[in-house]
This record gives C-alpha cells, structure tokens and sequence, in this order.
C-alpha cells in the first residue's frame, strides 16, 4: 500500500487499505473520509516491514534513508524512541506515542489482546539510552505521573549496539514487623569507626536483640551508623578509648561524618528502614548501603539492598545496570532511598519483560 508524505505524518488514502492496517494493529489515526494519518514512528516501522511504501505529493518513491533523516530532525531522541518503538510492536504488543501523559513518558503500552478501543493503557514507557545519565529525580516525576492511574512504568535502556534491557520502576513504601524495645542501657567503648561492647552479657544481649554489629571474641563490635541509633534510643552510653571520658551523642556524629561524607544521609535511611521494622545491615559486599531483612537474618534472605542518595542523584548507567543484576542475582530487591528535608522515598528498579 501506498502512504502519500505530509509534513510529519503519512496519509494512507484508500480507504481499505487504511481501515486493514489500522484494524490488525491499531496503527495511525482514522480521518473523515476514511483515509489513516500515521505519525512518523508508525510509518518508518511499516516501511521496515515491507508493510507500506511512501512517496512525496508528487508522487516521488521515498527511501527509508530519506525518512530516517527527516524524522531525525524533528523527533527528540529519535534513535533511541524508534529502536524501543520497534522492540514492542515486534513483540506484538499496541504500542502509541504519549500524549500528555506525563513528564519524561515517550509511550503508552497495552496488554497483549488489548487495544485502545477496548482498554486503558496498563504501562508507560520512558526511552533512554545507556550514554544518558541515570537520573533518579526524573524517574520519580515519571512514577509520579502513573501513581493512583493502576498503571506500571516500564523503563527502557537503549545500548550503543541497540540491544534493550527493560526495567520496571515504582515508587514504593516497604514495611515490615521486626519492632524492637530497648530495656537495658548498654556500655560501649568508642574506638576510630566503630564502637564495642565489652561486657559479655550485654553483648550478648544486644545481639540477640535486634542482631546489631557481630561478636569480636566475647564483646561486640557496632558500626557507627549502629551506635548513633542506639544512642538517639537511648539504650547505649559510650566512652572514648582515648580520653576514657564519656562521649556525648553528638560527638560521636560528628566523629562519624568526619569518617564518612555520606554519614548523614545514610543515617537519616537507616532511621527511616527502622522505623517500617526492618533489621538493618552493612550492605558493603554487595556494593549497596545497606540490607533490609522483614526477618529473622539467620533464618532468610534480606529483602533489599538499599542506596541512600541525596536529591539530584545521578550516576552512569552501566553502574546501575550492575547495581540491579547483583540484586536479581542474590535474589533481592534494589531501592534507592532519596533524602529529602523530613521524608526519604523509595524507588524500586528489577529488570523485565514487557
């Protein structure tokens, strides 16, 4: 069938050729008279399909490098858009270009048997490619704009060889029942980055209490993190090794965020995941922050690796890329935890298949 080229869209005039192509894949917007407008995404994927030819209004035959040109110039983030649009209509699923439905979304998707005369959409998609900059604010606005809507947010990285490696990405509010109730007041002993309960007993006690730190021969060894939360609590007095007088909690802070730029923030996190009733861990061998367990550590699996960033949070794609499959791998789920002044939200990535 033929497709005369108009501007930014291709008409396809004879009225049932228009009405099969858009009735077998809901392709193009019907007209009056019967003809089907079709933007420049549908009519380059067609044309690559041996579906269609295109020819000007003198009736000239375009070529596809003609059409790739043109539609180069006039849609942002062409390339990658197109190469996304192409995966899912392959894929067979109903695929149309957004339309004001949110900040950062390129697509709305539907189901597979689903249609726009028969359904909403039940995804939106964002198209970015690898060279970009993760840039989780972004992806909060994206998740903000489907949140109460039912529908899921399918992110689609784009690599320099084309290949796409899909991940849906929510906003979420994790919670948990491991609550925890000090009764005693520990003993500690301040040391360079970490502090350490001597007295065997409480130790002991401790550990088993909310599975703090790990046992050095008979006392226990506390991150900072650990012992800044057991101070606030108030169920941990510390002393310095050094001085042998006792360290006030905001010493021992400060001490902290002097060791580490990222104190704050991971502190605020830390606070936060024990609040939702997580037992909290290091999560340094899995290169994250932290660990989130909904129980007993000794018994399962954590349930999170957790990232605390700031607001403005951006990194390089392949590090998030390596991020996300070393959580799948472990059979955990990433969030990354934004700081922000009174609240921390979370965004859950894992990989996908639309």
């Amino acid at each position: 069938m033929v497709a005369i080229f108009q501007k930014s869209t291709a008409v396809i005039n004879d009225e049932s050729e228009a009405s099969r192509i858009h009735n077998k894949g809901c392709y193009g917007e019907p007209q009056s008279g019967g003809s089907l407008k079709l933007n420049l995404l549908e009519t380059l994927y067609l044309f690559e399909s041996e579906r269609l030819t295109v020819s000007d209004q003198d009736g000239r035959v375009m070529d596809f490098g003609e059409l790739v040109t043109y539609a180069s110039r006039r849609i942002q983030n062409f390339e990658v858009r197109y190469i996304v649009y192409c995966d899912l209509r392959r894929r067979g699923l109903i695929v149309n270009l957004s339309q004001g439905e949110g900040e950062g979304i390129d697509f709305v998707l539907y189901g597979r048997g689903s249609t726009p005369k028969n359904s909403s959409p039940r995804a939106f998609v964002v198209a970015v490619s690898e060279r970009t900059l993760f840039d989780l604010d972004s992806l909060f606005d994206a998740c903000r704009g489907a949140d109460g809507t039912g529908k899921e947010v399918v992110l689609s990285v784009v690599d320099e060889e084309g290949d796409i490696t899909y991940y849906r990405i929510r906003t979420v509010e994790p919670a948990a029942k491991m609550k925890e109730k000090f009764t005693e007041d520990f003993q500690g002993i301040a040391l360079l980055d970490r502090v350490v309960i001597s007295d065997p007993g409480g130790a002991a006690r401790l550990r088993s209490m909310g599975f703090y730190g790990n046992m050095i021969g008979p006392g226990l060894q506390v991150s900072m993190l650990e012992a800044v939360h057991l101070m606030m609590k108030k169920a941990l007095k510390v002393k310095s090794a050094r001085t042998g007088k006792n360290a006030t909690l905001n010493a021992i802070r400060d001490a902290a965020s002097r060791i580490d730029p990222e104190f704050a923030q991971k502190l605020a996190v830390y606070e936060d995941m024990k609040g939702r009733g997580f037992i909290v861990k290091t999560g340094f061998k899995y290169g994250s922050h932290f660990r989130a367990y909904d129980a007993d550590p000794e018994d399962a699996h954590a349930r999170y690796l957790v990232h605390a960033v700031p607001r403005g949070f951006v990194s390089a794609w392949p590090e998030i890329s390596r991020a996300v499959r070393l959580a799948h791998g472990v059979r955990k789920e990433i969030l990354f935890a934004r700081v922000l002044t009174g609240r921390i939200d979370y965004l859950e990535l894992r990989r996908h298949l639309p």
